[in-house]
């Protein structure tokens, strides 16, 4: 699963640091607080998954992991520093 922000899947997300192919040690510690983040957020009791029907170009479903409190666990990871908003033509550099 992908999970996504609050809008339409392919219009709007939210990109998070890489911890499998980073591009420096920066990126790897920071992919590494995001997963432990999500982890925790994904771990509250109520925590629902709604499909969006929408698969991304590796066959992953897009899915929408909402919280207890109505909100994303996307956009709680945005709004924390863990994440960053994507749409269309987004290049991420966690690297600076």
């Amino acid at each position: 699963m992908r999970a996504l922000g609050d809008d339409t899947p392919n219009k709007y997300g939210f990109d998070t640091p890489e911890i499998y192919s980073p591009k420096c040690q920066q990126e790897l510690e920071l992919g590494r607080a995001a997963k432990s983040r999500m982890q925790e957020l994904i771990s509250q009791p109520g925590v629902k998954v709604k499909d969006s029907g929408v698969r991304d170009r590796y066959q992953r479903p897009l899915v929408w992991v909402i919280l207890p409190s109505g909100r994303t666990a996307g956009t709680v990871l945005v709004s924390e520093g863990h994440a960053r908003i994507w749409m269309p033509g987004y290049r991420g550099n966690w690297c600076n």
